[in-house]
């Protein structure tokens, strides 16, 4: 289920680094719009949240196979730079709920940060599946083979994809995100 991603170690430490600035920017806005803590609660009958968030991961998942057209893996690290920031935001706000000691809270924001991360991670597995097996179709034009790769692509790595976006669609929808200001 986890296959390596055949990505040079630029593009790693690029990942990494990208990761690591959306934390840092993340403690520093928080620090400077005066939010110590945040409370989490939960809300399950906002079902229009469900559907736009569900939009915005298949969107993103679009996006990646979009950038798969193009022939070069460092041109993946422009959508995997959004879902990572929105990575380390979230790891931020998993530490401003730990003061207020909201167990429940504090696991859903964990858990939306590693979804975020196992979607960057499948959406890339899946376009790097496509960029290296296009040529490996026959015949046709270069948009009927790369449709062609990425219907198998998505059909050889369905799983991953499937469980990140509904565990990161059911979190973000059912948590309600309170700053508190002190």
């Amino acid at each position: 289920m986890f296959k390596k991603i055949n990505m040079s170690i630029k593009g790693w430490i690029f990942a990494v680094v990208i990761f690591l600035l959306a934390v840092y920017f993340g403690f520093i806005n928080f620090h400077y719009a005066g939010i110590k803590m945040i409370e989490i609660n939960f809300l399950f009958t906002d079902f229009a949240i469900y559907f736009k968030e569900l939009v915005m991961a298949i969107f993103f998942l679009v996006i990646y196979l979009l950038f798969s057209m193009i022939p070069s893996k460092k041109f993946m690290m422009i959508p995997n730079l959004f879902l990572l920031m929105s990575a380390g935001q979230s790891l931020v706000q998993f530490y401003y709920t730990l003061p207020r000691l909201n167990i429940l809270g504090s696991i859903a924001e964990f858990i939306i940060t590693l979804s975020i991360l196992g979607m960057a991670y499948s959406f890339s597995s899946i376009s790097f599946d496509v960029m290296d097996n296009l040529n490996e179709n026959s015949g046709g034009t270069f948009l009927g083979k790369w449709t062609s790769q990425v219907n198998s692509s998505l059909m050889k790595h369905w799983q991953m994809p499937l469980i990140s976006i509904i565990i990161y669609v059911i979190f973000v929808s059912i948590t309600v995100v309170t700053g508190v200001i002190k």
